[in-house]
């Protein structure tokens, strides 16, 4: 080797030297950059520091192209390397499954598949097995599922034999039932067929909160109708959100009072005695003290009518029992209601 190349040689290793260091610089760095992104979007999210931090942690030492991909493997393996053979954590698990959640919405939010609506069905598929983390996906797949693409799962899932997948099928259907008529059909139909009490209640649980008269109506019939307890539970929800929400009016007294004295659960009952009272409250100011509104304060009013049917040969009618509770009831509210406080 000839003196200048022997005399170079030490230089030459240098630069190449720095120019890997850099090259590992700039990868640690690109790789900072983008987890920045979602490290604050978890943090905005309020995911637990620590959970930010093993994910973050995850991300970097996975060193794969994909992110997502990276995540739901992790989720789908069980988070192995996060608890030990007893299924103990070494890390609060439930935080790190919300992390995970919000990290998949992060990528479908900022650079999605080019599939992204097939690969986020797949994804709930893959991660099914994880009941929390396919409750918190179930429920934001319309934002990120083309309705064209959703619909037709929904269908396939409503018609599974398994419960559990017909759940899903409604909670992913219920933004596609809100202005579908055929779809919230089937979603009637099945709130008074399905054998399973866990779907029923899931159909309430997903259109209670679209603020209608009719979805009204039909919490009001399974409160009065149904089998099981929660269910009749859920129906009593939606029927106190119908009455406090003013979904609900007096109209509707002559519709609901009937099955108060045709009912033989104390806690249906209660739950219509409580609705008509709200909705017979015309001061909006005032709250029903439900604690006074019991089974033995509304027997009163049953015996009332049922003595006043006997007496004119025949049950009181729907407008009757209507205007009976009226009169009733009116003289009532100072004793019965209270007035909302302003909290300083």
């Amino acid at each position: 080797m000839k003196p200048w190349m022997r005399a170079f040689l030490p230089t030459f290793f240098k630069l190449i030297f720095a120019a890997s260091m850099m090259l590992a610089s700039l990868c640690i760095c690109a790789s900072a950059q983008w987890s920045f992104g979602l490290e604050n979007y978890l943090h905005r999210k309020l995911v637990g520091p620590e959970a930010v931090r093993v994910i973050r942690a995850h991300l970097i030492e996975s060193a794969t192209d994909s992110g997502l991909e990276s995540l739901v493997a992790w989720a789908k393996a069980g988070f192995p390397d996060l608890h030990d053979e007893h299924g103990i954590w070494s890390t609060e698990g439930m935080s790190v499954k919300l992390g995970v959640v919000h990290s998949i919405h992060y990528y479908f939010s900022t650079s999605p598949p080019a599939d992204k609506s097939a690969r986020y069905l797949a994804i709930l598929d893959e991660l099914r097995s994880d009941d929390y983390i396919s409750f918190q996906l179930v429920g934001s797949a319309h934002l990120f599922v083309d309705e064209s693409t959703l619909e037709p799962k929904v269908e396939q899932l409503l018609q599974e034999s398994d419960a559990k997948l017909r759940a899903e099928g409604v909670r992913l259907g219920r933004t596609i039932a809100e202005h579908k008529p055929s779809l919230f059909d089937q979603y009637k139909q099945m709130l008074r067929s399905d054998n399973d009490p866990h779907v029923r209640t899931t159909i309430l649980y997903s259109i209670l909160g679209w603020r209608r008269k009719d979805v009204a109506y039909l919490a009001f019939e399974r409160l009065v109708n149904d089998l099981d307890a929660n269910v009749r539970d859920w129906g009593a929800r939606g029927l106190r959100a119908a009455a406090e929400g003013r979904i609900f009016t007096a109209d509707d007294l002559p519709k609901i009072l009937p099955a108060m004295l045709e009912t033989n659960e104390p806690f249906v009952r209660i739950s219509i005695g409580q609705a008509a009272a709200r909705v017979s409250t015309a001061d909006q100011s005032l709250f029903i003290r439900t604690d006074k509104v019991t089974d033995e304060l509304l027997h009163g009013f049953i015996g009332s009518v049922r003595m006043k049917g006997t007496r004119a040969g025949s049950a009181l009618s729907e407008a009757q029992l209507a205007k009976e509770w009226l009169a009733w009831w009116t003289p009532l509210i100072p004793e019965y209601t209270k007035q909302a406080q302003l909290l300083h």
